[in-house]
């Protein structure tokens, strides 16, 4: 009775706008990231604004602008900011819905209270992953085509990045660019669905789909403001004592 909760919930969520509107979002932030800074000016360039400004002569010159690095970047601040709301999105509304015009209790009177919020969860969780998943592999498949691959890259310049690569990623030259790239989209799999968590945990708290959504969005900026004060904080103490000393 689980799986065919669980196979109602996809197509509800599957057929509705908000699943699309999820991936459309996530493809739009994406563009958004910071991928080179420019350090004779202090200029720091996001993808929208890297295809803009520079031209590709420019970027074959250095492999800050290769198709394999910028995907890596992809998910930057702005997508980490706003992927509470884009994950839960895709249920939310529907969930929220469902409470409000009482149509909940006939599901719950076909299986059991268990097996509803049993279904309700995995498929929450499953649909808000794959929404952000796939929106990311929509920004990946537009931008390697707007960006150099590096086997257009010079010889020497091929070389060293790949040697970089060794260090970041131990496993990349038995694996290659390909596995890197499928790692690359099961975690941003895992990290919408673990970011859809809170909205799914919330619906059984509250049923006002505003709330739900906005209220994991402000602890995350929070928590994330609080990050970076104690940070700045801890570098100010730490520049304090290496003038005294």
């Amino acid at each position: 009775m689980v799986f065919r909760n669980i196979k109602i919930n996809f197509h509800k969520i599957l057929t509705g706008y908000g699943f699309y509107i999820c991936v459309m979002f996530t493809t739009f932030l994406c563009f958004f990231t910071n991928i080179y800074e420019d350090y004779g000016n202090g200029n720091s360039y996001s993808v929208i604004s890297s295809i803009m400004n520079f031209k590709r002569d420019f970027m074959l010159n250095d492999t800050a602008f290769c198709s394999f690095e910028i995907m890596q970047k992809g998910a930057g601040s702005w997508l980490s900011l706003f992927i509470p709301i884009i994950s839960a999105f895709a249920f939310v509304p529907l969930v929220c819905d469902e409470y409000e015009t009482k149509s909940v209790r006939f599901e719950i009177f076909r299986s059991s209270k268990r097996e509803y919020f049993m279904a309700k969860f995995l498929s929450a969780g499953f649909c808000g992953g794959l929404a952000v998943m796939m929106g990311f592999a929509l920004f990946v498949l537009i931008e390697f085509t707007l960006f150099p691959n590096i086997i257009e890259y010079e010889t020497a310049l091929r070389s060293m990045y790949e040697e970089e690569l060794g260090y970041r990623f131990p496993d990349f030259a038995r694996s290659g660019y390909a596995f890197l790239t499928a790692k690359k989209m099961g975690e941003m799999f895992l990290y919408g669905t673990f970011c859809a968590v809170p909205g799914i945990i919330l619906t059984s708290i509250m049923h006002n789909k505003y709330l739900v959504m906005c209220i994991p969005f402000f602890l995350k900026y929070g928590l994330n403001q609080t990050c970076v004060r104690i940070q700045s904080n801890a570098i100010k103490k730490l520049q304090i004592c290496i003038w005294d000393f």
